[in-house]
């Protein structure tokens, strides 16, 4: 069969502190006839100098590399979004003013809430993980309770409220976010990202976290049970429906029952490896980011069959 041209608008993250689109882009390669872009421009003057027209384009995010000319594109076309709380207005003028016709979001429910009038354009891809990085390196569990990322800013209320709870126990450990950028080589093995991510996550008995104030199913989630370590987060019906079931892969929780929950599978060694291990190997099978540019393969295809 005739693999699909798909011609890819993204920046580089080869080099970015998360590398998800970059790990997206080389499954796709093995699947499709990609051709990564990562200049801004009008649509038609890109096209000129492609070697041969794609039979779709999809754009990584709708706000880089800023394209001009969709609205007359003869060729189908779909964005992925992302962050979708950030510069709501800005991203429904840009889909509307480019008749933008189908939208690709990690997150289901909140879209449909934020973007009622888009929610027709929609198809979901829940985020993905690389599972040949985010895996069990089999390393000793030496750390009680980890939490890494963005603390203090007001969209993680719980995730500060944790912070302050631990930040003095014994067993706890607390790494910064290294920043939105791109890592330079000689920084690969001094901040954690990468396999080296993946391996302190790996060292962890559990994790702590939140979904921001919105209650996303994040990147984390994920990234955690995929290197076999027990998640202690807030639970929604978007992340049930995503094959988080509470107590049986992950702990949910809330405020007012986290510090009672950290303790109480501290000292329940067998029980924490065991719903650790089904987190793992579900992540593993459901979210892997081969399985994840597969299904989007599937959806662009369908589309295509309706006519674009």
């Amino acid at each position: 069969m005739k693999k699909l041209k798909i011609l890819f608008m993204t920046r580089d993250f080869s080099r970015y502190v998360e590398r998800n689109t970059y790990y997206l882009s080389k499954e796709l390669e093995q699947i499709v006839d990609l051709m990564p872009w990562h200049s801004a421009g009008d649509i038609h003057e890109i096209l000129k100098q492609l070697p041969e027209q794609p039979d779709f384009i999809l754009m990584n995010e709708d706000v880089y590399p800023y394209m001009t000319g969709l609205r007359s594109l003869n060729v189908p076309y779909a964005i992925i979004m992302y962050d979708i709380h950030a510069y709501q207005l800005e991203r429904k003028q840009f889909i509307l003013d480019n008749g933008i016709p189908h939208i690709f979001s990690h997150y289901r429910d909140k879209f449909h809430e934020w973007y009622p009038e888009l929610s027709d354009r929609m198809k979901w891809l829940p985020i993905f993980v690389n599972t040949e990085i985010f895996k069990d390196y089999q390393l000793p569990k030496e750390i009680d309770w980890l939490m890494m990322g963005i603390i203090g800013w007001g969209c993680y209320p719980l995730r500060n409220r944790m912070y302050d709870a631990m930040k003095d126990k014994p067993g706890f450990v607390y790494h910064p976010h290294p920043g939105y950028r791109n890592i330079e080589d000689q920084e690969e093995k001094q901040v954690f990202v990468g396999e080296r991510y993946a391996q302190e996550i790996n060292r962890a008995k559990m994790f702590l976290t939140c979904g921001l104030s919105f209650n996303y199913p994040i990147i984390k989630y994920y990234e955690v049970l995929a290197c076999n370590t027990l998640l202690l987060a807030p639970s929604s019906q978007e992340l049930t429906d995503l094959g988080f079931v509470p107590d049986e892969n992950y702990i949910a929780v809330d405020e007012n029952d986290f510090m009672e929950k950290t303790h109480y599978y501290l000292s329940e060694e067998q029980l924490r490896i065991e719903i650790a291990e089904r987190g793992y190997r579900m992540v593993h099978e459901r979210h892997s980011v081969k399985k994840r540019a597969g299904e989007l393969v599937y959806m662009i295809e369908d589309l295509l069959k309706a006519g674009g």
